[in-house]
């Protein structure tokens, strides 16, 4: 349901072709909320279906015309009613974590080299959005300042990977003085 919303959300800051509209979720919405191209196009084309928006052809030379989506006033109405709504706040469900929690079952040297890949990644996906955060702030200010609500889930992927990499980093370190104790050396 919320493919849905972020949809609407997007088009609600710009209308956009199906194409745009990727482009802007994977530098947006994306890093708390993924879809794939078809989901987007399908979701697109029922929203349109619904009334919830419109779709005007732009001709293009040598290539097929674009369709560019925008939102409908029914579009925006179903919009308010939703982000008026309460949302559940959502639990952690991450299978690694889990792999953690019985990861005395595994020799140290093996934990150490699956929690080193995984720091790797949020290392990674931090400076991607440590990325997006520099384009925001190189929009002009008056649109900062009409989108500063919606940049504050970024923000908040911004903490959360900086908290996992430190929590990643201290275990790290543990299972290095571990190994160092017992003899052992890293796999990673």
């Amino acid at each position: 349901m919320s493919l849905r919303f972020a949809v609407l959300s997007l088009l609600d800051i710009e209308p956009g072709s199906g194409y745009d509209l990727k482009r802007r979720f994977e530098r947006s919405v994306n890093h708390f909320w993924s879809a794939s191209h078809q989901q987007m196009y399908r979701e697109l084309h029922k929203l349109h279906s619904e009334g919830l928006l419109d779709c005007a052809e732009e001709l293009q030379d040598g290539r097929p015309d674009k369709k560019v989506y925008s939102l409908t006033a029914a579009g925006r109405t179903a919009l308010e009613a939703w982000a008026a709504k309460p949302a559940a706040a959502q639990k952690i469900r991450d299978p690694f974590l889990i792999q953690v929690f019985a990861g005395h079952h595994l020799p140290p040297a093996q934990m150490h080299a699956e929690l080193q890949r995984h720091l790797n990644e949020h290392r990674a996906t931090l400076a991607t959005y440590e990325a997006q955060n520099a384009r925001f702030y190189q929009r002009p200010p008056e649109q900062q300042q009409k989108l500063w609500i919606s940049h504050q889930p970024l923000l908040l992927g911004i903490e959360t990977e900086k908290a996992w990499i430190g929590w990643a980093e201290q275990l790290l370190a543990r299972l290095d003085a571990e190994m160092a104790e017992g003899g052992e050396t890293s796999a990673g």
